[in-house]
């Protein structure tokens, strides 16, 4: 091994060997028999290996019983845990017979990240998370991701000499929608005395963005360049784009009339926030549209603010969208167009839930969840698909097809943040609320740039 690989090498299992001694010097195992139960499960979890689309090694899934122990025991015990963990991954079930170098460094890894999570904790303590296990999850949940993704990246990048960022993009594009699913899973897994909570079902949600990905990748399925609004448009098209301005008008009108808001400053919050993200957009292959997880808060917002405040924040959503960091300056039709696409759909979305099917969709966190997004994703893509559908002289459905084959799993993994969201605001308050899903739709946004960035790039290199 290289000088530079072995002295990184060396410098993370000295640090995990200080944190592991540190641990277990002052323990006293206040529960032998559940820890037994503990270690034997993460013995037999971390047989369990996976090859990911993309990834030369294997992924475990020891890090779900990881976090589970982050949560329900103490440090040393999880310590501990992960080190036994990380001796079974390492050596038992693999190709090559692996190094002592590789068995420890792949041991202070595991007592690094659990390290990383408990600090965290700690320091997130005076929030109140205790209280809420699926915003707990959540916070440690981006924490292991990054130490322990982090860590493996360094010595990777050192031996292969390559970029720190090309590692990552190459062995972890595939490993996040996991963590997703493990973070939903461990959140709602029953615990003595604890029955299971109404929000388990949205560990369905990220599993779907993985068939979906899984399944339709291979496929080939490419959407085709199509126009968009505002540029050389035929009369059928100018029409609907000014019925839709129109409608958006209207709409905007009747927020006004009937402003009201109750709390002034999550208001301002949500509207910080919204915008804020509605930079950190993908643009889809093969056309010049643009997503954003700015959909995660409005789906929170539909949930916690009143129909005015969610439709007047829903149009500068549409306009920073447009105008932030553009390859093309967009025209005023189709700035305008955006706005008051995504206010419509946000207004459809909100009636959904609050008026016609009744109160119990309102008051259950997962119908909330559900019934939002399918409405919003078919409104919202619909509109669009509509316009590029006129300007081009296709058919509707062939453009649908094409152009949101992509839109679907960021909606999906964006759902069960935004029901993460939901489930916080509700449980711990709002500004809470929003301090916790920012990480998550960093990491969604990071991941599914890559995803969409790695594709088109495979596309051009097939044609």
């Amino acid at each position: 091994m290289p000088f530079r690989p072995k002295l990184y090498a060396y410098g993370v299992i000295a640090a995990g060997a200080a944190l592991l001694a540190g641990a277990i010097v002052r323990w006293s195992p206040p529960r032998p028999s559940s820890l037994l139960v503990y270690l034997l499960f993460t013995v037999l979890v971390s047989w369990v290996k996976l090859r990911l689309p993309g990834m030369e090694g294997t992924f475990s899934v020891n890090f779900v019983v990881l976090l589970f122990g982050v949560t329900h025991f103490t440090l040393p015990e999880t310590v501990l845990a992960a080190s036994l963990g990380a001796v079974i991954q390492t050596t038992c079930n693999t190709r090559n017979r692996p190094t002592v170098v590789q068995v420890l460094f792949n041991i202070a890894n595991f007592t690094l990240s659990a390290g990383a999570c408990y600090l965290v904790l700690q320091m997130a303590q005076p929030w109140g998370l205790q209280r809420y296990a699926p915003a707990r999850l959540a916070l440690i949940a981006c924490v292991y991701f990054v130490v322990n993704t982090m860590l493996v990246s360094g010595i990777l990048s050192l031996l292969q000499g390559k970029s720190l960022l090309a590692v990552v993009r190459a062995w972890y594009v595939w490993s996040f929608p996991y963590y997703l699913i493990g973070v939903a899973l461990v959140s709602f897994l029953p615990v003595p005395g604890q029955a299971l909570q109404a929000e388990a079902p949205l560990v369905l949600i990220p599993l779907i963005w993985l068939v979906h990905f899984f399944v339709g990748l291979p496929a080939g399925t490419a959407p085709e360049a199509t126009a968009t609004a505002g540029q050389g448009l035929p009369a059928p098209a100018r029409l609907y784009v000014s019925a839709v301005l129109t409608a958006g008008l209207v709409l905007l009108i009747a927020a006004g009339l009937q402003w009201e808001s109750r709390e002034p400053l999550r208001f301002v919050a949500y509207l910080l926030l919204a915008s804020a993200a509605a930079t950190m957009k993908v643009r889809l292959p093969g056309i010049r549209e643009t997503i954003s997880v700015s959909f995660v808060v409005v789906l929170a917002m539909i949930a916690a603010l009143g129909f005015a405040e969610a439709v007047v924040i829903s149009v500068p959503v549409g306009i920073v969208q447009c105008l932030w960091r553009p390859k093309r300056s967009p025209t005023t039709l189709q700035v305008l167009f955006n706005a008051a696409a995504v206010a419509l759909s946000t207004a459809i979305a909100y009636i959904a839930c609050h008026q016609l099917p009744g109160r119990w969709v309102s008051q259950s966190v997962v119908a909330m969840v559900v019934v939002a997004t399918l409405v919003k994703y078919c409104s919202s893509t619909t509109m669009v698909a509509a316009v590029l559908s006129l300007a081009g002289q296709k058919p509707l459905s062939a453009v649908w097809q094409h152009c949101y084959f992509w839109v679907f799993p960021y909606y999906l993994v964006g759902a069960a943040a935004a029901g993460l969201m939901i489930s916080t605001s509700r449980a711990l308050g709002w500004q809470l609320s929003l301090t916790i899903v920012l990480p998550l739709m960093s990491l969604v946004y990071v991941s599914y740039k890559i995803h969409v960035s790695s594709a088109a790039k495979a596309q051009i290199q097939e044609a």
